[in-house]
């Protein structure tokens, strides 16, 4: 990304990576637990995206929400996904 361009500039008061971050931290949870491939594969394709491409963590969760609200449903885990569905309505 350049590093003149910044695509975030009307969150500059939103603490869009303080949230993005964690949310990251609660998923970190699914990914230790490994109760589906998909996080394994998840946390792989974020270090990927990361460090090859430097997308930061609101575009990851963007790239896979429809996928990360259906397993946080099926987990039951509502507080995460409430986090997420913020992001997403505030955010993204």
């Amino acid at each position: 990304m350049s590093a003149s361009f910044d695509r975030y500039v009307s969150f500059q008061h939103c603490d869009w990576e303080g949230r993005s971050e964690r949310v990251m931290q609660r998923l970190q949870r699914h990914v230790e637990a490994a109760e589906n491939p998909f996080w394994a594969y998840f946390a792989q394709k974020r270090a990927e995206l990361r460090d090859k491409q430097g997308l930061d963590d609101l575009r990851i969760l963007h790239n896979y929400l429809p996928t990360l609200r259906e397993l946080l449903e099926d987990n039951g885990d509502l507080e995460t996904l409430e986090m997420l569905e913020d992001l997403e309505a505030n955010l993204m």
